[in-house]
């Protein structure tokens, strides 16, 4: 279900996204009660950030499943659902992603 007045979290997402992976496009969106998610895509991966009190981002490359504290654990301190947070996590995720060879 879509909320039709938009979710904070999935405007912050997408807003970052914009500036700093713009090659990545809008997948989907949802948001109900406190859960809300959004995903895009990039050719051969798919990125899904979702939560509600907490929150984590997901990386599919080819279909396999990478989770953003393989890469750098400081995410672990990171995971209520915060701006900071989201952002912090974000940023994790964009050094990860300007990281492969894809």
């Amino acid at each position: 279900m879509v909320n039709e007045m938009g979710n904070p979290n999935n405007e912050l997402v997408k807003n970052f996204f914009s500036k700093s992976l713009p090659e990545f496009h809008l997948l989907n969106e949802n948001s109900h009660g406190p859960y809300w998610q959004v995903s895009f895509k990039k050719e051969s991966i798919v990125i899904k950030v979702s939560g509600d009190i907490g929150f984590s981002i997901e990386i599919f490359i080819d279909s396999s499943k990478y989770e953003l504290w393989q890469y750098d654990r400081g995410v672990n301190n990171a995971l209520k659902t915060t701006d900071n947070n989201i952002l912090y996590q974000l940023e994790v995720l964009k050094k990860f992603i300007n990281g492969l060879s894809v």
